[in-house]
């Protein structure tokens, strides 16, 4: 048998090397970039239908275009900025019709995910929910409007981790986002029926805990099915 030719040692060192230190530092900066707009989006000062500058944007972080561009791309991504050929990146102007859209993908989503956690949730997991819902109660208590709405979303980002299911994790981490924007931004929402946010939430969260898929699935989709008939009734009486 002939005598096996010796290993490359160079190929070999080539796939354990890590990034060079640019690509690395490009990716902080595009991340830094990202985190910074993001916030910016959320908390109002860029509002909807604002064109963003590449070279702006740059001048402003102190930073190349190129994290920029990635930090953008991921924006629009997230479903946050608008990409238009030729006229560049602007934010989302988020519309009534295509924020109702928004809520009837979330609530199809957020019903399998309900489904889904029932199926695979532990006692730790179902342990996690309920203390969740105990610091909604204080918040309750407290009548702090603001942090209500976080502890709100990040109950509903847990159920969706508990599903277990990647692709549904993603697809709601998208609809999530976009309901802090929905509230915080184009609604300037403040919850309704803020004295039982806590109580409707326990319910839920009895709903996974008892291991029935369908009652779990049942009770978020009447969940959050309520909150559309609350806003209907809010316009009507508007009107």
């Amino acid at each position: 048998m002939p005598p096996r030719s010796p290993r490359n040692p160079s190929s070999r060192r080539r796939t354990t090397e890590l990034p060079p230190p640019a690509a690395r530092r490009s990716g902080r900066e595009s991340a830094r970039v990202y985190e910074s707009i993001r916030r910016q989006i959320l908390e109002g000062q860029l509002t909807p239908a604002t064109h963003l500058s590449q070279q702006a944007i740059a001048q402003a972080e102190g930073t190349s275009n190129g994290p920029v561009i990635s930090a953008l791309r991921r924006l629009a991504f997230d479903g946050l900025l608008i990409h238009e050929r030729s006229h560049g990146y602007r934010v989302c102007d988020w519309s009534e019709a295509g924020l109702d859209d928004l809520l009837t993908v979330r609530r199809a989503l957020e019903t399998e995910a309900a489904r889904l956690a029932a199926r695979r949730a532990g006692a730790e997991d179902i342990d996690g929910l309920q203390r969740i819902v105990k610091r909604m109660e204080k918040l309750v208590e407290e009548q702090r409007w603001h942090d209500a709405d976080a502890i709100d979303v990040e109950l509903h980002v847990e159920i969706a981790r508990l599903s277990r299911s990647p692709g549904l994790i993603e697809g709601l981490a998208r609809c999530h986002l976009l309901e802090v924007v929905r509230r915080r931004i184009a609604l300037n929402e403040r919850i309704t029926g803020f004295s039982k946010l806590a109580d409707n939430h326990r319910v839920l969260v009895q709903a996974i805990a008892s291991g029935d898929p369908d009652r779990a699935a049942a009770v978020m989709h009447a969940h959050l099915n309520s909150r559309q008939i609350r806003k209907t009734q809010q316009l009507a009486e508007s009107l």
